[in-house]
């Protein structure tokens, strides 16, 4: 099997991009003693990101907010909520939501 230099340059170059904003700020911030707020303040950044992440694919349809009685997704993320509440499980809380989705969109 040939391989193409621009393929492999553009391979180590999106390797190289990755690898850089995860790794820099770990070289540089392991080098100083943050203060506790800002520990404190870096604790709720995993939660913001997941909220928006899934605020969006939640809330927004092809550019548009969709009439709560159309919004399948809003409606299959309800129980599936419930069980993350009640067994923080990640199995159970996936495995409930995509089965509420598919049976809400085949009666649907």
């Amino acid at each position: 099997m040939e391989v193409r230099w621009y393929v492999l340059l553009v391979v180590v170059a999106t390797a190289v991009v990755t690898f850089i904003p995860r790794v820099v700020p770990l070289m540089v911030l392991s080098r100083f003693e943050l203060p506790g707020w800002a520990m404190r303040w870096l604790n709720y950044v995993p939660i913001a990101v997941m909220a928006a992440l899934i605020g969006q694919e939640l809330f927004i349809h092809d550019g548009s907010i969709p009439p709560l009685s159309q919004n399948l997704e809003l409606w299959a993320a309800v129980p599936s909520f419930i069980i993350a509440v009640l067994t923080r499980s990640i199995l159970g809380t996936v495995l409930s939501g995509v089965v509420v989705l598919m049976v809400l969109r085949h009666f649907l």
